[in-house]
């Protein structure tokens, strides 16, 4: 895959959705190689195919990542980024997003771990890892609070007294703050207040939580019962390449 099909992939990873006009102007900031917005377009069709693999898919002048698509949701995202200053990394950042399970670990993210780690897990790092990539995921699509305290509860995480839930409660609210959002531009909720603009609320407890992308610790597609990362997450990598 050349390098603006990358740009691409990574920004409507990054964004949910990125107008082509952006991705030009990003692109010609990072490198000395000058497009224009036609070049991407012309880059997508040449390379529609082996873009597509990565779930990014053309509407109009915007590129949008496939769950954004099946949910019809392009409207409601446009609408929830408008306003909101765009969040771009260093290039060597950003071509992390070529692997579709990356996500910014931040600090928040590190505490949660350490401590399940230590007082619920014993230890147990595969464990550990599981539940705090499955609490990230959910605040990425907008679950609420309470929707994710209860997949802890569903995964394992006990606790021995009302101390120990409200110290968990308060690593949540933190993680809730430090994920990089669709709807905030790629900007965590924490870094849009440090900026001075209002961050993306999170889902009320009715609202459904949407989304197709397959996670890490998600049954296998090809129906073995082992987790995705233990099965075919290689294989299907390597057919991305």
């Amino acid at each position: 895959m050349n390098l603006l099909s990358k740009y691409i992939v990574t920004l409507t990873r990054l964004y949910g959705v990125v107008h082509r006009d952006v991705v030009a102007e990003i692109y010609n900031q990072q490198n000395e190689e000058q497009i224009s917005p036609q070049d991407v377009e012309d880059c997508f069709d040449t390379s529609v195919q082996e873009i597509e693999k990565h779930f990014t898919y053309k509407e109009g002048n915007y590129f949008v990542h496939e769950t954004i698509l099946v949910y019809d949701d392009l409207d409601d995202t446009l609408a929830k980024q408008a306003g909101k200053p765009r969040y771009i990394p260093e290039m060597d950042e950003l071509m992390k997003y070529m692997d579709q399970f990356y996500f910014y670990k931040s600090e928040a993210y590190n505490d949660l771990y350490d401590h399940v780690l230590k007082y619920h897990f014993d230890g147990n790092e595969e464990r550990a890892e599981e539940v705090c990539e499955d609490a990230e995921g959910m605040i990425e699509v907008n679950a609420s609070f309470g929707t994710v305290m209860s997949t802890l509860d569903n995964l394992g995480v006990e606790f021995n007294s009302k101390q120990q839930r409200d110290k968990v409660k308060r690593l949540v609210r933190k993680l809730q703050d430090n994920v990089r959002l669709w709807t905030n531009k790629g900007h965590t909720n924490q870094e849009l207040k440090d900026l001075g603009y209002s961050a993306a609320g999170n889902a009320s407890a009715g609202n459904q939580v949407l989304t197709k992308k397959l996670g890490r610790n998600d049954p296998c597609h090809c129906g073995s019962g082992k987790k995705y990362k233990k099965c075919c997450l290689d294989k299907d990598q390597k057919m991305k390449i």
